[in-house]
């Protein structure tokens, strides 16, 4: 009897510690791993509804809205057939709220970003070093970009930042 009831003990502190792994995982989650899966399902939707001048910066804002604890900003950057940026609202944090501005304003020069250039040129989501984006968040950051296909072409670039804090020399 002694050997069962050692037995169910060792089989329950399995279970259980299993159940806690399962339901801690969201918690070991990186915060890279948390962008990668959030702006994964973004830039599917997007793909599955196209995003247009009227309504892309809405959608943006309730990305953000949704993961305002955990990001930093994000942008969807409209690519024109050139693979030229016409129109990207960037929604970022502000204090307390969020605040934007569109990014192809030309003083920002979003065309020659390496956030916005290499999925483009590549086709493929890239992660950027540690960089401060003047103009843009004012911050030093890290972007998460992917290219959004409609119709196998390149029409958007869907981005989401986090914030860095630079080592000092």
């Amino acid at each position: 009897m002694k050997k069962i009831n050692f037995t169910l003990s060792i089989l329950l502190i399995f279970i259980c510690t299993t159940i806690t792994i399962s339901c801690n995982k969201d918690e070991t989650q990186t915060m890279e791993e948390k962008v990668e899966i959030a702006l994964a399902g973004f830039a599917e939707d997007l793909t599955n509804n196209p995003p247009s001048i009227d309504d892309v910066s809405e959608r943006v804002k309730q990305y953000m809205l949704a993961n305002i604890n955990d990001f930093y900003g994000s942008t969807v950057a409209l690519i024109d057939t050139s693979g030229l940026a016409i129109y990207s609202p960037y929604w970022f944090k502000s204090n307390d709220a969020l605040d934007e501005v569109n990014l192809a304003d030309t003083s920002y020069h979003i065309n020659t970003q390496e956030w916005l250039r290499l999925p483009i040129d590549t086709g493929e989501a890239i992660w950027t070093d540690p960089y401060f984006d003047e103009g843009g968040g004012n911050i030093w950051m890290i972007t998460r970009s992917v290219p959004v296909y409609i119709d196998g072409k390149i029409a958007a670039v869907a981005t989401t930042d986090l914030e860095v804090i630079p080592l000092d020399d």
